[in-house]
């Protein structure tokens, strides 16, 4: 503070600082670094800036940061330094600037810090979700995730008022304890984070409507307002990404949280922006592979075992359900599978619930093993409803290994939950009416 108020052309910053009390920040032990804009720098600041306190506070504080960052000493891998006001300021060494301000006098040493001088204001920029609901850019988008806040309750932060004598569980001021919070946030990135870099893309309208159009059909339901929230689901969710890119940066492939490859043809940004916490992309098309959204569904044979007695026709014959443990002879590893005999059932079954199927067409495989007998025996998968005949009796030979087999093609109406059942030949001697199952596989045809 004291190397501020002796330099003449930092009077400007130094009476901003005075007027919002930073200065008694300054003044204290901690260490710091300053980035002071000349006099000149100050001369257009925002009028709406200088004369509301709170902002005042926010624009000054975004000019200093705990730690001292010289020139020449290493920065964060992001290159983005955490200020005073929250948000964060990029340091570009090559250039010498912050932010857009160039560095008119750097490493200047004091005793509690470093100062240097710039060119320019840093004034704070709104973090990618601020950025998201304070523009137009992408009113469809923007409207999708803004519907995505919720009101929850978190005990920890509400106020016990007494306890329930009748349940013994506390009982809360009903004013105290819910907080906003946005589900994006929860099952992607949070984009209001501050302490995070990300790259969001934005979409126009056009371009929106036009991934909307083309996935709407995967998630077919029986109401128009649940394939509506799930087609705007699967758009949204894969538009945020780790790492700041530019236009120019973009890599060939972005990877989002979900694991979808996401290209973006760089001629198709229309717009960059960058934030306190990364950039946001506005573009006016993209295309997403249907494979990458819409992906094969796998399930364990073995994954029923724990609830075997209520996926059984029988529940009486649980224990002649079991799991297989063996050693592949070509990779080492162990695998697993389910097998169920010497139950004495004609037409035994199992039932699989298969979460998340995509109204689409799907290649059904299965992966069986007989390695318990010699003779073959006959099972079936049924999808759907147990009377369904789609699939129709298949012979499992004896074999050492798993033998993985294409059953047909079967396709989906409605997005949801799917009935499997593997069903047992219809004859009660044991020798003809084993199950087997390493894993059901459907892949989807496009």
């Amino acid at each position: 503070m004291q190397e501020i108020s002796s330099n003449s052309r930092l009077t400007r910053f130094h009476d901003l600082l005075v007027k919002t009390g930073l200065n008694q920040v300054l003044e204290s032990s901690k260490t710091f670094t300053v980035w002071a804009p000349t006099n000149e720098a100050l001369q257009n600041v925002d009028q709406n800036i200088l004369n509301n306190p709170e902002r005042l506070k926010q624009f000054v504080s975004n000019h200093i940061s705990y730690q001292q960052y010289f020139s020449h000493t290493p920065l964060p891998a992001t290159n983005q330094i955490k200020t005073l006001s929250g948000k964060n300021v990029l340091w570009n060494k090559a250039n010498a600037t912050v932010e857009s301000a160039k560095i008119e006098e750097a490493n200047k040493y004091t005793a509690n810090g470093v100062l240097h001088i710039v060119g320019a204001p840093l004034t704070p920029k709104m973090n990618s979700w601020e950025f998201l609901t304070s523009t137009n850019l992408s009113p469809r988008q923007k409207a999708y995730m803004q519907s995505l806040d919720e009101r929850v309750f978190v005990d920890s932060l509400a106020v016990q008022t007494g306890v329930d004598p009748a349940t013994g569980r506390p009982v809360y001021d009903p004013a105290t304890g819910f907080v906003q919070q946005n589900q994006f946030f929860q099952r992607v990135y949070n984009l209001a984070n501050e302490d995070s870099v990300y790259t969001f893309i934005m979409l126009t309208d056009e371009a929106y409507s036009a991934e909307f159009s083309r996935f709407q059909k995967f998630f077919s339901t029986s109401t128009t307002d649940s394939t509506n929230a799930l087609t705007n689901w699967a758009v949204t969710k894969d538009l945020a990404f780790r790492g700041a890119f530019t236009k120019e940066t973009l890599p060939p492939t972005l990877v989002s949280r979900s694991g979808v490859q996401v290209q973006i043809d760089k001629s198709a940004v229309v717009r960059e922006e960058r934030t306190s916490n990364g950039m946001v992309l506005v573009v006016n098309k993209l295309t997403v592979a249907n494979q990458e959204k819409i992906k094969p569904i796998r399930v364990e044979g073995e994954s029923i075992f724990d609830i075997r007695a209520l996926r059984l026709s029988h529940p009486d014959k649980a224990g002649n359900v079991s799991v297989q443990t063996r050693r592949s002879g070509t990779s080492g590893e162990n695998y697993r599978y389910l097998r169920a005999t010497g139950h004495g059932v004609s037409g035994l079954w199992l039932r699989y619930v298969i979460p998340n199927v995509n109204s689409t067409k799907y290649k059904v495989y299965w992966s069986v093993i007989n390695d318990f007998q010699a003779d073959p025996f006959n099972q079936r998968i049924v999808l759907g409803t147990l009377d369904a005949t789609a699939f129709p009796y298949k012979a499992v030979a004896a074999s050492t290994l798993p033998v993985r087999e294409e059953l047909g093609e079967y396709t989906a109406a409605k997005y949801g939950n799917l009935n499997a059942f593997l069903r047992s030949a219809l004859s009660t001697t044991n020798a003809l009416n084993p199950l087997t199952l390493d894993y059901l596989e459907l892949v989807p045809v496009f």
